[in-house]
């Protein structure tokens, strides 16, 4: 999992949305829309979790949009941050990663549902 280290503005806190410039923050790689990632605020020492929204390619750099989740302390981020184990128990990190499935799926639906009733 990807750690970007950003201190986040009260706007950023309330509309929960945050912009992230590959470059900017030197990522180790490229992330992938509805990737999970973990954001640190180093000034407020607080941790985020947050999901890959969108991505938009320029010829020098990836803006990603991230929908920034809930805080989680610091040691489930060092959880988060470990590699996924073999074993069969559910993490904290497992828990959250189906909620947000399950609420991206929802979003689907509804919108899904929007479009028909339009017709």
């Amino acid at each position: 999992m990807e750690q970007i280290n950003v201190a986040l503005s009260p706007f950023t806190r309330r509309s929960r949305s945050l912009a992230v410039s590959h470059v900017g923050h030197d990522l180790s790689r490229g992330l992938e829309p509805g990737e999970h990632v973990l954001i640190h605020d180093p000034v407020a020492d607080e941790h985020f979790n947050a999901v890959v929204a969108d991505i938009h390619f320029d010829l020098d750099d990836t803006q990603y949009r991230l929908t920034v989740g809930g805080r989680i302390t610091p040691a489930e981020a060092t959880e988060w941050m470990e590699p996924a184990g073999d074993d069969e128990t559910l993490t904290t990190r497992d828990i959250v990663d189906l909620l947000a499935e399950l609420r991206r799926g929802e979003r689907d639906i509804s919108a899904a549902l929007a479009g028909i009733r339009a017709r």
